[in-house]
């Protein structure tokens, strides 16, 4: 069964969303391995990006 965030890009989907959509395709039968990675990646990824956004605003203000 197909769910609606599987079609949707990776960037509108929160982080709930994006592990829940990581175990149904480990559930299909995707490499678990794999998955856990993606997703680490990509929430760390994000959260690389708004810690360094936050820096360049207080740079920016001093």
């Amino acid at each position: 069964m197909r769910e609606p965030e599987d079609d949707m890009p990776a960037a509108e989907l929160d982080a709930r969303a994006r592990a829940d959509a990581a175990l149904r395709r480990i559930r299909d039968g995707a490499d678990p391995a794999q998955e856990a990675f993606t997703l680490a990646n990509t929430l760390n990824d994000e959260s690389v990006s708004r810690f360094v956004r936050r820096l360049r605003q207080a740079f920016r203000r001093s």
